[in-house]
């Protein structure tokens, strides 16, 4: 970006899609460009990622839109689930 373009204003929801792509990329369900492929799922990083989210929606409580906490737990739920999925049941005593 140069520096007399304007900067796009903050979108809360993009914000959590950005941190939610680390936790797929992860789980090797999603392939970024230029990155190595994941041959198997990183199910720390996939932790992380769900408990950075799940603190982000234990700190916003009350103060979203309804779109953005609909995007929150949507994302936090999925993941959840791929992990579960990925992980063969194991929830490694997380959330």
């Amino acid at each position: 970006m140069t520096s007399d373009s304007p900067t796009p204003p903050a979108d809360f929801r993009l914000f959590v899609q950005k941190i939610a792509m680390q936790g797929f990329y992860a789980l090797g369900l999603i392939e970024v460009p230029g990155a190595p492929k994941q041959e198997k799922p990183n199910l720390e990083v996939a932790q992380a990622v769900i408990a950075d989210l799940d603190l982000l929606k234990e700190k916003t409580a009350g103060n979203l839109g309804e779109g953005e906490r609909l995007t929150l737990e949507k994302y936090v739920a999925d993941l959840k689930l791929a992990y579960v999925q990925r992980s063969g049941g194991e929830d490694g005593g997380g959330s």
